[in-house]
């Protein structure tokens, strides 16, 4: 018989040792590969033009770096366009406050009249839509206002206080304990645009702060007032969008409100929720994070 060839004790465990380090030598080779593409699939999951862009890095594989070229490109088209949006929104609403106060004297030296009166109301309607119209292009750019280390519970306790000194019911609950950093004007818009939606349909507000696992907190405007329909929960936060199918603006407002609190609520990197609440009323929860820059 032929005899065995003599083999090695150590011989397999070298094997061994080559084919997992072959396997981890792949392993790498393949993360290094598809990690732009990743970043890129990341990106354009992530992608909203009301926040910051995220400029991607811009280089890898030679496809990888094109397409990483291409949605920068994108992204930029897509920030300026809606940029110029807002910029035409915002002039055209605010050249037309000009004219909407000639017609407003012209109408007060009108002899007094039902058509005055008529004129005058139509005249105010104009002109609240024309400034909602205006706050709503600047709150596309509420993430350029300097963010600052605000103390909440003061910044609350201020907020209600000056509903208190009009004669309005808001009253808050809770402490938060917390100095946060954010964008105090862009938050107080939030805030009182929500109260005043509160008010107008409810007649009274509750305001409550209470902290959060990790590091965010809610503050919430709550109502006992009709509510909302669950289909249409999602479609009031929508620029015009009016529950109310009248044409009068005091009972169905310009449908700016709720958006503009939306948009601001994205500036200031936190999200704005609306449900109904058990017994009737609207809940709008703000969730804002405790660090912010």
């Amino acid at each position: 018989r032929p005899s065995m060839v003599p083999l090695s004790p150590w011989l397999p465990v070298v094997l061994l040792g080559q084919l997992a380090l072959m396997i981890l030598c792949t392993w790498l080779a393949v993360r290094i590969a598809i990690s732009p593409l990743t970043r890129l699939a990341q990106a354009v999951e992530n992608l909203d033009p009301n926040t910051h862009p995220v400029h991607l890095d811009e280089q890898g594989p030679t496809e990888v770096a094109h397409a990483a070229i291409a949605f920068n490109a994108m992204q930029a088209r897509i920030a300026a366009y809606l940029r110029e949006r807002m910029q035409l929104l915002a002039a055209i609403s605010h050249d037309l406050q000009t004219p909407i106060t000639r017609m407003k004297l012209r109408a007060e030296l009108m002899d007094d009249c039902g058509d005055k009166d008529k004129l005058w109301n139509d005249l105010g309607e104009m002109e609240h839509l024309v400034r909602e119209g205006v706050a709503y292009a600047r709150s596309v750019h509420g993430a350029t206002e300097e963010s600052r280390r605000t103390d909440l519970d003061s910044f609350l306790d201020s907020l209600v206080f000056d509903y208190q000194d009009m004669g309005k019911d808001v009253q808050l609950s809770g402490k938060s304990n917390a100095v946060i950093h954010t964008r105090p004007h862009a938050l107080r818009r939030v805030l009182v645009n929500l109260t005043d939606n509160a008010l107008k349909f409810a007649g009274a507000a509750q305001l409550r702060v209470e902290p959060e696992e990790g590091d965010s907190l809610s503050v919430t405007v709550m109502d006992r007032g009709p509510g909302i329909a669950e289909e249409e929960l999602a479609r009031v936060i929508e620029p015009f969008y009016r529950v109310e199918n009248s044409r009068n603006r005091s009972t169905g407002g310009t449908g700016l409100g709720l958006a503009i609190a939306q948009q601001l609520a994205q500036a200031l990197g936190g999200t704005l929720t609306l449900r109904n609440r058990e017994g009737g009323g609207l809940c709008a929860e703000l969730r804002l994070p405790t660090r912010f820059s």
